[in-house]
């Protein structure tokens, strides 16, 4: 699945992990990709690529250190479930 985070809500995020952690390994492979926004102009955003196991670890931490990037993990696995 691809979890898709704000770019602050990334950076917090990471900036919060143990860098010896898989939660940091998962979030350190994340791609920042510029899109077009809703209406004009352009938005950042960092893109991750994980399995539904991994998305789980990262909630669990989210919730934990981390509550803003909790809602684009929910909102990633349950999309994930009817691909």
């Amino acid at each position: 699945m691809v979890i898709e985070f704000a770019i602050d809500h990334y950076n917090r995020f990471l900036a919060l992990c143990d860098p010896v952690s898989r939660e940091y390994e998962i979030l350190k492979n994340g791609l920042v990709i510029r899109r077009a926004k809703d209406g004009d102009g352009h938005e950042r955003v960092v893109e991750i690529f994980a399995e539904l196991r991994d998305a789980h670890l990262l909630l669990a931490l989210a919730n934990k250190i981390c509550p803003v990037a909790a809602p684009a993990i929910t909102k990633a696995m349950s999309l994930a479930r009817y691909v």
